[in-house]
């Protein structure tokens, strides 16, 4: 039998019941790292590996150690500081690790389930500081061919100190691809991501466009009390944007719609996010543009880092792609496709770089020509290459918008013609597909015509 709470923990229970955020971490998030000892090679669930072959002796125990304790993790919180970074990690407790950036004062991650290491400088990786930091690389950079070696500090020899990357990705648009809310001194209000991905969850079980769906929530000015009785669409909105464990279930048990597919939906949001950066520097007066945060160019680089992540998932992945991943993988290539050539001009991009030390950059930019017309390779056509046809085949509609959408412009004629031969095979495919359907039906019918004529005689 269970030993009594104390009147401590039912009340601790109790006000963990009604906070904003609930720590339970659900049995569905994959956190699980695979680590074989007779190579030394650990698996993260991003499908990045690591090696602890070139670790001191203790470094190596204490990561071995992290790496052998089974537990569920999940990111809860994050907070950019002056000379850090903050990650609250939920676990059956809660930890918080920092990871120094811009030569602040800590020399590693450092987590608060090793505060007496910390104090003396003795500090070695644990499974919060190792798991996070592949959160985060497992965003910013595409997956290795061979697995990483870590360092001292649990970092990749060959990247260093991963958080250093995230000034140039921007640490709004990392939490929003970690599906992390920021953490802004004492509240800590639902990203516009997690909470259009809420509203998407339940207009897909509603069978409702999302864009029509309960146009009421969203949000905004909610009370703090999540059950409403007499509204069991509403509570179930609150809950997806306060509850981590319960998005997490949702999302990982609707994996087969594609929209919703966590593995490739961040790439997406992504991907929506640079457009929107584009199309906003765009429409803002050359005066103001310095104050921007997220010019063309760190459009361009973060479209072009997704593509290549994307291939990198699809050729390198420790674990293997099933159905649903790679139909949702062709979606968002053909949507990033979609959105470049449909910016195929030259735009004002005109920026005084006097004002705050930024820097000014030419008169004009076309995100096509970036990305698709001076590219050396083919742009998403040679990702596209790396599918089935079966996970294409329903995207020809949109391909041959496409490809009519470039025919007669600047596009170099070699990549239409790349995209004119997928095509082609699409079309090819479907039309067995089509003939091996009516034929399996027309084997069907006679087969039932002769057991009903042997019934006969």
């Amino acid at each position: 039998m269970p030993a009594p709470m104390s009147s401590y923990s039912r009340e601790h229970e109790e006000d963990s019941t009604d906070s904003t955020y609930q720590s339970d971490v659900d049995s569905h998030i994959d956190t699980n790292i695979e680590f074989d000892e007779a190579s030394g090679i650990a698996t993260f669930p991003s499908g990045t590996r690591y090696s602890v072959n070139e670790l001191d002796s203790g470094t190596r125990a204490a990561v071995i150690q992290a790496l052998n304790t089974s537990s569920k993790l999940a990111l809860r919180g994050c907070a950019a500081r002056p000379q850090d970074y903050v990650w609250l990690i939920s676990e059956t407790t809660e930890y918080h690790v920092r990871t120094p950036y811009g030569g602040g004062p800590y020399q590693g991650p450092s987590c608060s389930c090793r505060q007496d290491e910390r104090s003396v400088g003795l500090q070695h990786p644990c499974r919060h500081t190792l798991w996070l930091c592949d959160q985060i690389l497992s965003q910013l950079v595409p997956l290795p061919s061979d697995p990483y070696t870590w360092n001292v500090d649990g970092f990749p020899q060959d990247k260093g100190d991963v958080c250093n990357y995230i000034s140039d990705y921007d640490f709004d648009v990392l939490a929003d691809s970690l599906r992390c809310d920021v953490m802004a001194g004492e509240t800590r209000k639902p990203r516009p991501r997690r909470i259009q991905t809420a509203r998407e969850i339940l207009a897909t079980l509603s069978e409702t466009p999302v864009e029509e769906y309960r146009l009421d929530l969203t949000g905004e000015n909610d009370s703090k009390r999540v059950v409403k009785e007499g509204d069991l669409e509403g509570t179930l909105f609150r809950m997806l944007l306060r509850n981590d464990s319960i998005l997490s279930y949702f999302l990982t048990s609707m994996r087969d719609h594609e929209p919703l597919n966590p593995r490739f939906r961040h790439f997406r949001d992504r991907a929506a996010t640079a457009f929107k950066a584009f199309d906003r520097y765009i429409d803002t007066p050359e005066p103001e543009r310095a104050e921007l945060r997220q010019d063309p160019q760190w459009c361009c680089r973060t479209v072009k880092d997704i593509s290549e992540q994307i291939k990198s998932v699809i050729i390198y992945s420790e674990r293997d792609l099933d159905d649903y991943d790679r139909r949702a993988a062709a979606n968002t290539l053909v949507y990033i496709l979609r959105q470049v050539v449909g910016r195929n001009k030259e735009y004002d991009t005109t920026r005084n770089g006097a004002n705050r030390g930024r820097t000014s950059f030419g008169a004009t930019f076309n995100l096509c020509r970036q990305l698709v017309i001076d590219s050396n390779h083919d742009f998403i056509l040679d990702i596209l290459d790396e599918l089935p046809l079966e996970f294409l085949v329903h995207l020809l509609p949109e391909l041959d918008g496409i490809e009519r959408m470039i025919r007669h412009t600047n596009i170099p004629w070699p990549y239409v013609k790349k995209l004119s031969n997928i095509i082609f095979s699409l079309r090819g495919h479907g039309s067995r597909s089509s003939s091996e359907s009516t034929e399996g039906s027309r084997k069907r019918v006679s087969q039932d015509n002769d057991r009903y004529a042997k019934r006969v005689r």
